[in-house]
């Protein structure tokens, strides 16, 4: 792991030498499973809610209740098992109002109860902190905390086939510092998340182990930006990062522990109110401890946009690429590339439908021994759906969304389509 050691190295002491400049400011990034997305996305100025005020911070609650039925709960390839699904979604944001400095913090869960399947029960919570010191002009130092506790969906090729879903913490921390120079912007960035999975049990009551799948991951990143313009940046960052498994072997012997890194370079550009994003070209490179485990390499792109046409209509869109864990027997890690969309319009002002459509194509690494091992995975998932506000504070939602997985091995295959009824709350 020579690599990752030399980038944390020279991150480190890059840390110590700009610590001691006027400057600082770090772009953020933490997991998100999708918990922190609301139904109703881009409300109408007119009918946003406008919070309690709290002194110097604004506090932001609100609710969803929501009915979902599901036509295959367990994502089986043959004719699905369908249940109705009660979800209730409370969220809060704290957000302070200051002129300098700023700190966040938002909450999140998600319990559901199965109508007939009341071992597919889950209780997901998300928390989040997000803070900013600014040190002086155009530089300033960032930090973030998060502790989530979630489930596997069946849908995954690592689930285990439970009794009940099972059940993992997701812990991270992450600082960086930023200073800009005229026109030159260096950000420095660590990060470690640590992911804890419980272990299951299986009809017959044995245990089913899932602690070799326990990991921490550390990672370092350096970037720089040039601005060509006020609405058009170069950049280009490197990355290194180690991934450490709790146990050095994994239940079926392989050392799972890698390191790696990723570079990247290209463009983003900010047209204020019509066009924002980036694109960028990347080369990536992950080894295993386990030389029976290939390394996941190659080149790849990534960026995003926010394109808004007209004052009704809004555009984004995604794609992305990275190197994922797994702890299928044979196989070191996965390729996984993410293309989504989504548009949402105004047909009225309270009034909105939207779309989506994503295509995730996953590329598993495998040494060949297993002749029914999982190479590939492609998965569609679309959808429609419409909202009705009724005034600041109460919405009423509805929702459709089919999913199909195709793989080179039928018994990973899979096609599900799932509707939603959603009512929301907020202050």
């Amino acid at each position: 792991m020579n690599f990752y050691k030399n980038i944390k190295r020279g991150g480190i002491l890059l840390a110590l030498s700009v610590a001691v400049l006027p400057g600082a400011s770090v772009a953020q990034q933490y997991y998100d499973p999708g918990l922190l997305q609301k139904t109703v996305d881009r409300k109408p100025v007119d009918y946003q809610a406008p919070g309690v005020r709290m002194g110097s911070f604004m506090l932001k609650p609100g609710a969803e209740l929501a009915y979902e039925n599901n036509h295959n709960i367990y994502y089986s390839t043959d004719k699905g098992i369908s249940d109705s699904i009660i979800h209730i979604r409370p969220w809060a944001n704290l957000a302070s109002d200051w002129g300098r400095h700023s700190i966040e913090i938002n909450a999140f869960a998600d319990i559901a109860r199965y109508n007939d399947f009341d071992t597919e029960d889950y209780e997901d919570l998300v928390l989040t902190l997000d803070g900013r010191v600014d040190v002086m002009h155009k530089s300033n130092f960032n930090y973030k905390a998060s502790y989530m506790q979630l489930h596997e969906d069946r849908s995954s090729p690592d689930d285990v086939n439970g009794v009940a879903p099972t059940e993992f913490t997701y812990s991270g921390a992450e600082a960086g510092y930023s200073h800009t120079f005229n026109r030159v912007t260096l950000d420095l960035n660590y990060r470690i998340i640590d992911t804890d999975y419980h272990n299951n049990k299986d009809a017959d009551g044995n245990i089913l182990d899932n602690q070799d799948r326990d990991r921490t991951r550390d990672s370092i990143t350096l970037r720089g930006d040039y601005d060509l313009s006020p609405q058009r940046t170069v950049f280009a960052s490197i990355q290194g990062n180690q991934v450490d498994y709790d146990q050095k072997f994994d239940n079926e012997g392989f050392a799972r522990s890698s390191d790696g890194y990723t570079a990247r370079a290209g463009i983003g550009w900010n047209l204020t109110g019509v066009i924002s994003g980036d694109a960028y070209l990347q080369y990536m490179d992950q080894d295993y401890d386990d030389v029976r485990l290939g390394s996941i390499s190659g080149l790849g792109i990534g960026g995003s946009f926010d394109w808004t046409p007209t004052k009704l209509t809004n555009f984004n869109f995604r794609f992305a690429n990275s190197p994922q864990e797994t702890t299928r027997g044979f196989t070191s890690g996965y390729n996984s590339k993410l293309y989504s969309a989504r548009l949402q319009h105004e047909l009225r002002r309270n009034l909105l439908a939207n779309v989506r459509f994503s295509y995730t194509d996953n590329d598993y690494e495998s040494n060949g021994v297993d002749p029914i091992a999982l190479t590939d995975t492609g998965v569609i998932r679309a959808g429609f759906g419409m909202s009705y506000l009724f005034n600041r504070n109460v919405s009423l939602s509805g929702g459709f969304i089919y999913e199909d997985q195709d793989a080179n091995a039928k018994e990973f295959e899979y096609s599900n389509t799932r509707w939603f009824l959603t009512l929301g709350l907020e202050l």
